[in-house]
């Protein structure tokens, strides 16, 4: 039985497809996809998205910004 369906980043609107053969192909596929555009969940969002790699870089490093401020002024060894 194949199985296809259309996978669509939340944020741009880019699609691929996914189909073969199921459960192999599909899955295989559906890896390929992952692999070459990035499609990951779309952090923070409920419900459940999907969104493209180059979506997923605006994400990037967000967290990483805001605890680097927290860090800089609550530095644990100046407290006490």
């Amino acid at each position: 039985m194949e199985g296809r369906v259309q996978i669509r980043c939340a944020e741009c609107g880019t699609t691929r497809e996914v189909s073969g053969e199921i459960p192999i192909e599909y899955t295989e596929c559906f890896a390929k996809i992952v692999r070459e555009d990035g499609f990951v969940p779309r952090p923070g969002i409920s419900p459940f998205a999907l969104i493209c790699g180059r979506c997923l870089k605006k994400f990037e490093g967000h967290e990483s910004v805001d605890d680097e401020r927290k860090i800089r002024t609550q530095d644990p060894r100046k407290q006490g």
